[in-house]
């Protein structure tokens, strides 16, 4: 989901460096990396993302977690090389206040801008590419669920680790008096209550968590690289299915800005092309009933995040005009809503 805001923190940050590029030389200096031409990249949603010399990929992070998010993906990053297709990590640290983290160039473009241009056998190819990396990853058999962060807490059962989640999303809008459409949030809690049964089951493994067509770069008709693990979790392999879901339905919540020029229709035969090439995952019991479930506590989250990142920028009655998120919620409640992945 795309959030687009500027913190007191990056303000304060920027005051300091006149530049963003002033403070990418300072960390490739720390590095001992040479930065000659630096350019602001795309699609930076959580972090500050900028290609260096066409070698390097350097990402700023500014919110509270960045620490824990980013040294995270790195130690995951180093431990795939060679399995997927992931970009390479050259450093990870701290400077000034800011959390960064060094990767290598990977040619190639977005999925999601591309995939209308691409043939049919192109665009197969690419989805065997990406179903071959989530299978490397799903087989990473681990023993608890959870955020796989050394700063949160492990799930022997799944139900449980995903009504925690939801349930801190509960505390976090009463505690900051978020004013929401009414019955929204009870209806959710009532279905999320009512249907937890049909989470029992799975085997934690390695989850992307974030795995829209924005995270894919492909370069030559074939997969370059998957970005952004910042957010993967030990899951059950079926939770990979609900942010492509999300994308495919939503795509101009996840398009670059300026960009937001998509519809469903465009990317339903991915989900298509993904059931082909990795049916295992579609086989899980429940799976539509799981998916619900998944979609309303993400909703909610986002539009709690939305909120949190905006409450100092937008004044409360433009707050209230954000609806779409509620859309989203319902959506999932009702049968008649939109769906892409079936039982």
């Amino acid at each position: 989901m795309v959030v687009r805001t500027t913190t007191a923190a990056s303000l304060q940050n920027d005051t300091i460096y006149s530049t963003m590029e002033e403070l990418i030389r300072a960390i490739c200096a720390q590095e001992k990396i040479p930065a000659s031409e630096i350019r602001m990249l795309t699609g930076g949603q959580v972090n500050r993302v900028y290609g260096v010399d066409e070698r390097y990929v350097v990402r700023v992070g500014r919110r509270e977690d960045a620490f824990q998010r980013l040294r995270r993906e790195t130690d995951l990053l180093r431990s795939l090389e060679g399995q997927i297709p992931v970009p390479r990590v050259y450093a990870f640290g701290e400077f000034e206040g800011d959390v960064y983290q060094i990767q290598e160039f990977r040619p190639g473009k977005k999925l999601y801008a591309v995939w209308k241009e691409l043939d049919a056998w192109t665009q197969e190819a690419i989805v065997a590419d990406l179903a071959a990396a989530l299978k490397t990853l799903h087989n990473q058999k681990l023993t608890s669920f959870g955020l796989g962060r050394e700063d949160a807490p492990t799930f022997a059962c799944w139900p449980d680790f995903l009504q925690a989640k939801f349930q801190r999303t509960l505390d976090e809008i009463e505690m900051l008096k978020i004013r929401m459409a009414p019955g929204v949030v009870g209806a959710a809690a009532e279905y999320i209550q009512a249907h937890r049964q049909v989470l029992e089951g799975g085997t934690p493994t390695l989850v992307h968590g974030d795995l829209t067509l924005v995270n894919v770069l492909v370069h030559g008709g074939r997969l370059s690289a998957i970005l952004d693990m910042e957010y993967s979790l030990q899951a059950p392999r079926d939770y990979e299915l609900w942010v492509m879901e999300a994308f495919c339905i939503y795509p101009n919540d996840y398009a670059e800005e300026g960009n937001e020029v998509f519809c469903s229709a465009d990317f339903a035969n991915f989900c298509v092309l993904m059931r082909k090439h990795y049916p295992e995952v579609f086989e899980t019991p429940h799976l539509r009933e799981r998916l619900n479930l998944y979609q309303l506590d993400a909703a909610l989250g986002s539009y709690l995040g939305w909120r949190k990142a905006n409450l100092d920028t937008i004044p409360p009655e433009r707050m209230a005009a954000k609806e779409f998120y509620m859309a989203r919620i319902r959506n999932f409640l009702f049968p008649q809503g939109a769906r892409m992945f079936f039982a």
